[in-house]
């Protein structure tokens, strides 16, 4: 029956709710990898016209992932404890990784009981830098990229292959390498 709702929604292009959790936009295709972390935790919002073959996993119950109206995300990986958010028009290609937090503490005293509080069920984010992700309209993302917390990509900003980003992406220029410095400037197509 779940097979036959997802097939109704993707050809008549329907808006799909699940749990309050998750919104599908008119005429967008999600396959999702995971898809059992989003029903439980954090809220998902995809656009108009998107294509959505990505894994979302949320480390905190209040994370939110939007997602703009016709982007196209590759088999990639989102991890969200707070925020990310992508805007319309953007291409985000294959082995892609986006993630708003450090994951554990850079202070070994802080991060030293991580692995026993994972085994009882714990997590303590006190100790943890989060800070949302914004990528902005008309981005592509080239594969193997990952971003890092609290980066804000420019409109129209192009990311080379596996390139590591520790920095805001200036509108409307490419870069990459690791960590990605700006290797070119292009004009704005509009």
């Amino acid at each position: 029956m779940t097979r036959l709702i997802a097939l109704i929604n993707t050809v008549l292009g329907w808006s799909v709710r699940r749990g309050g959790r998750v919104t599908v936009g008119l005429g967008s295709v999600v396959r999702w990898w995971g898809l059992r972390a989003v029903l439980h935790r954090g809220r998902v919002a995809i656009g108009q016209g998107s294509i959505v073959r990505c894994r979302i996993d949320f480390d905190g119950l209040q994370g939110e992932v939007r997602i703009g109206d016709r982007c196209y995300l590759g088999a990639s990986h989102l991890v969200c404890y707070e925020a990310i958010y992508i805007g319309d028009d953007v291409i985000m290609s294959w082995g892609v990784t986006v993630v708003d937090h450090d994951s554990h503490s850079l202070n070994w005293s802080e991060r030293r009981n991580d692995v026993a509080d994972w085994k009882r069920g714990l997590k303590h984010w006190d100790a943890v830098t989060v800070r949302p992700v914004w990528i902005n309209d008309k981005a592509w993302i080239g594969f193997g990229t990952t971003i890092l917390k609290g980066v804000t990509v420019g409109e129209g900003a192009v990311i080379g292959a596996n390139a590591v980003v520790t920095r805001d992406v200036p509108p409307y220029s490419v870069v990459a390498g690791n960590p990605a410095r700006v290797i070119r400037r292009l004009k704005d197509s509009n």
